[in-house]
């Protein structure tokens, strides 16, 4: 139990709240349920109720449980969402219950518009609402291609009655009535009755009296962090024409490598009267049994005392940048914690103990305290200590750019902990972004949370639109080229004039080979990710799946020499300061795979099988074994040619010193980003250059990512 202040007043208070969570845990035990007792919902509640298709976009079918199913088309238009169902059980007594969603099977639609126009498959970005016992959470799931399936959605706290629910709407982030949204049954399974103890340590926060520090509040908002410091010029362009409110702001630490540059109290002065808010963030010694130099002791003892030692150091540095208040106190600062992946008590146990010195000693200080980390950090094992950390910034990504739909909850391994305005959630890592013309590399962060030096007045999440996302490009000839958008995998051979979708499932990255040779990797799951290949211009596909070292990796790059010897570049999930990847290699086509480090993280040019080149920053690495080993060269060495490139490019690449091609994406907003006028546009184009990048033409995008009723 983490105890700020004390008094006998409050211990009073205290032993009244042990009283009731004591007195819950005995009637808990006394619930009658049976572990795997089930509630079946068959039929949603629907909103608007169904009459026909075209009056009401739902379109009605039975399923295979001898009931009626529903699909309605989706949107990305808030504006445009009208569809909405709601499943509403009855639970006969309080506890926890697996939330699962029957996905029912049904051939292709040839939707009711009168156009003619078939959906083939349902939504990969259904998000459904859990309303249980402790509040709602959101879990964003994929639909397909699921049929006559159960979708599970997690494990929840319900009490007794028809309090609880769960619901779904039309409204995700892919283009515009592109797939189908499947309503069926819900089912709910008892598990179990009791909350557990490890969610003990978050009571504290019933104490009306403990209150966060006075240079911090709760900010529901998105934000960015980047490794370089933007200009206080850019961080203005950025205030007035991005829907960022928030900025990661580097503090120090012995990890923090130089090229970060840390501001000062006149640039957190400047940029706050913008009206930025700041996530401060320190990066000290990470866990013993990591790979980094600067390392934490395997002596819980010692480590505890490290962590006190690192809050000191923080606080010093957070107090002359400006951001406390209160002597050293005053602010919240989060610790940098990168996975590290030994699940062993040896490794495990000395974090902890120095995390409990971490929060502990912050707290002493006035201050509160966070933690940074993605899965293999192991933030629940943060929740056990005595110093519970007030808030979390997990790093799980899902996107490749801004979703204006980002939610903090959805994190498996985050299940049912600081559930009470306490994340900020990481959701896409190492990305060009740019607003007002201006663009920074940076990762993307949604928060629920809280945040240094927030506004006097809560700023409302601005209204977004935008096109379809490029997750991926690439040419074989000025007239044949591929393409990635919103997950769907085509292919042109007429410079875009026309498309052909050739998606063997839910797509991140692809490569062709020639017209005929292709491959392509699904999104990630945990453990492991699929590859497709095609020997026919991907009419038919081959899969497998490669298994992974470790559940914290995204998939970056991918590219083929020959039919049999290819890579596949992965990045860890974490914090820009201590970027790093993995590279994998295949010599058989893509049956078995050799695994190593990568000095940094960024696109590989490729010279020769051999010879392969990694910029990252201002450095640059060589390797003459194909990815085995690398050195870096001197920073003004250049081994390959250098183009310009439209402004906003995401991503580019060249077959020839004449033909090239790139991915744009440009955001803009208007009006004051305080007022409800306030609202943004996102546009993502494609480009090609015949001339060396002296002139660029756009590319059409496929017409079926960009549907309209």
């Amino acid at each position: 139990m983490k105890l700020k202040r004390f008094s006998p007043h409050r211990s009073i208070r205290l032993l009244a709240v042990f009283t009731v969570i004591i007195t819950c845990l005995s009637q808990a035990g006394s619930i009658n349920a049976a572990p795997g007792s089930v509630v079946v919902v068959e039929e949603p509640l629907l909103s608007p109720p169904y009459t026909t298709c075209p009056a009401t976009y739902w379109y009605p079918f039975a399923n295979n449980r001898g009931h009626t199913a529903y699909l309605t088309l989706n949107t990305d238009n808030p504006a445009h969402s009208t569809n909405y169902a709601e499943w509403h059980p009855m639970i006969p007594e309080a506890g926890y219950y697996r939330v699962e969603a029957f996905i029912a099977a049904h051939e292709p639609i040839v939707w009711c518009t009168g156009e003619g126009r078939t959906i083939d498959h349902d939504t990969a970005q259904a998000h459904y609402f859990i309303h249980h016992a402790y509040g709602t959470s959101e879990r964003q799931a994929s639909q397909y291609p699921l049929g006559n399936v159960w979708l599970d959605l997690g494990e929840f706290y319900f009490n007794a009655g028809n309090a609880g629910y769960v619901s779904l709407t039309d409204l995700n982030a892919e283009l515009e009535y592109s797939t189908t949204v499947s309503f069926s049954a819900m089912r709910f399974t008892f598990t179990r009755p009791a909350r557990p103890q490890t969610y003990l340590p978050l009571v504290h926060y019933t104490d009306s009296e403990i209150q966060p520090p006075p240079g911090t509040g709760l900010i529901q908002a998105q934000g960015f962090d980047s490794c370089y410091l933007p200009t206080i010029s850019k961080m203005q362009v950025w205030w007035d024409h991005s829907p960022y409110a928030f900025y990661a702001l580097y503090l120090g630490g012995i990890h923090l490598p130089s090229i970060c540059a840390t501001a000062d109290a006149a640039w957190v002065s400047a940029v706050h009267h913008q009206g930025w808010s700041f996530v401060p963030t320190w990066v000290g010694p990470q866990a013993p049994c990591s790979s980094y130099k600067y390392k934490m002791s395997y002596n819980p003892a010692i480590s505890y005392q490290q962590g006190r030692q690192e809050a000191d150091l923080a606080s010093q540095k957070a107090a002359s940048m400006g951001l406390s208040n209160d002597g050293l106190g005053g602010t919240i600062i989060y610790y940098d914690l990168e996975p590290y992946g030994v699940s062993t008590p040896e490794c495990r146990q000395p974090v902890q103990a120095f995390f409990n010195g971490w929060v502990e000693r912050l707290d002493e200080l006035g201050n509160s305290a966070g933690g940074y980390g993605s899965r293999n950090s192991y933030p629940s094992d943060w929740a056990t200590i005595a110093h519970v950390p007030d808030d979390v910034w997990p790093a799980s990504w899902y996107a490749s750019g801004y979703d204006p739909y980002a939610s903090v909850f959805g994190i498996s391994w985050l299940e049912g902990l600081w559930v009470n305005h306490q994340r900020i959630r990481q959701y896409a890592g190492e990305v060009n972004n740019t607003w007002g013309g201006v663009t920074l590399n940076i990762d993307i962060n949604v928060a629920d949370g809280m945040v240094a030096l927030p506004p006097e007045e809560p700023l409302s999440t601005p209204p977004v639109t935008s096109t379809a996302s490029i997750e991926d490009t690439g040419w074989l000839s000025a007239q044949q080229g591929w393409l990635v958008s919103a997950k769907r995998l085509y292919w042109t051979d007429s410079r875009g004039q026309s498309w052909q979708d050739i998606s063997p499932a839910s797509v991140h990255l692809a490569y062709f080979l020639t017209d005929q040779q292709a491959w392509a990797i699904s999104a990630p799951t945990r453990g492991s990710i699929e590859l497709y290949h095609s020997s026919n211009g991907g009419s038919t596909w081959n899969s497998q799946s490669i298994p992974l070292p470790e559940d914290d990796l995204w998939p970056m790059q991918l590219h083929f020499t020959s039919p049999v010897q290819g890579w596949l570049t992965m990045q860890k999930m974490s914090g820009q300061a201590l970027s790093t990847g993995l590279l994998l290699k295949t010599e058989d086509g893509g049956l078995t795979w050799k695994m190593y480090d990568l000095p940094a993280i960024g696109i590989i040019s490729f010279s020769s099988p051999t010879d392969l080149w990694l910029s990252h920053n201002d450095q640059i690495y060589h390797t003459v074994n194909g990815g085995a080993t690398w050195q870096p060269d001197p920073p003004d060495a250049l081994h390959f040619a250098q183009y310009d490139v439209p402004e906003g490019s995401t991503l580019s690449g060249w077959l020839s010193s004449s033909l090239g091609w790139a991915a744009t994406s440009s955001g803009e907003c208007t009006g004051e980003k305080s007022s409800s006028a306030f609202s943004c546009q996102v546009t993502s184009s494609l480009w090609q250059s015949q001339d060396g990048g002296s002139s660029w033409q756009a590319i059409p995008m496929p017409v079926s990512i960009s549907l309209q009723p």
